[in-house]
């Protein structure tokens, strides 16, 4: 894919220097896309719309990517029934206690469980930080939906239970940033929770389904609501 990659940046009514800085860099390929504030699955609607390629990647604003990582990435999508790909997100700011508590909670709570998933072909959630997907299977789930706070794992859901695939690449890495204090701590598992929880009651009736969407709905739902519902309450 050297020299066949497209960058897009979707400018969602951003009130700081985003675009600014964006187009001042001046990378080959990069398009600025500045608009309304629509909200991220707006956004990123917006993106896949103006993508030409058949293979998107979708990665948030702050987030890195190693050298290797997009190769890593896109290298499961070989296999035409895999629709989706989940990276392997690390804590970039370790440094404090909440940073070494949440780099903590990435290696062992979210990056483990996406591993029993992965045996399991039953993974939940491509981490909006970063995500391969055939467009053909975004086709299919319907895009980015709004009806959720957890607008990746809402859309992971929708692709478990379709004849698509979602395996994990643990090692393409994405470094992303943690929140720094606890009233951002608080308010983004305020919307994970939630949007999970949504997400969840929204499919519920793959625990009586057969095939992909019925093993989903028994394996992983059920997990979900004891380890990630009933055991933080």
């Amino acid at each position: 894919y050297r020299g066949r990659i497209e960058v897009i940046v979707v400018d969602d009514g951003s009130s700081d220097d985003t675009a600014a800085i964006a187009r001042g860099l001046r990378i080959p390929g990069l398009r600025m896309i500045s608009q309304a504030n629509s909200g991220k699955p707006g956004a990123l609607n917006r993106g896949i719309a103006e993508a030409r390629s058949d293979i998107l990647i979708l990665v948030d604003g702050d987030t890195i990517f190693q050298a290797d990582t997009i190769s890593r990435l896109i290298a499961p999508l070989a296999a035409a029934d895999v629709g989706a790909v989940s990276g392997n997100t690390k804590v970039g700011n370790r440094r404090g206690f909440l940073g070494g508590w949440q780099h903590l909670e990435y290696v062992m709570g979210f990056n483990l469980d996406r591993r029993l998933f992965d045996m399991l072909g039953t993974i939940p959630t491509v981490p909006g930080a970063i995500g391969a997907f055939r467009r053909a299977a975004l086709a299919s789930a319907g895009g980015v939906s709004a009806d959720t706070l957890a607008e990746d794992t809402d859309l992971t859901m929708a692709l478990c239970r379709s004849p698509w695939r979602v395996v994990y690449a643990p090692d393409a890495i994405a470094w992303t940033e943690a929140p720094s204090s606890l009233r951002q701590l608080w308010r983004q598992r305020y919307r994970w929770s939630y949007g999970t929880m949504q997400a969840m009651w929204k499919n519920r009736r793959a625990v009586i389904e057969h095939g992909p969407s019925g093993r989903f709905g028994r394996y992983c739902l059920t997990y979900l609501a004891l380890f990630h519902v009933l055991l933080p309450l």
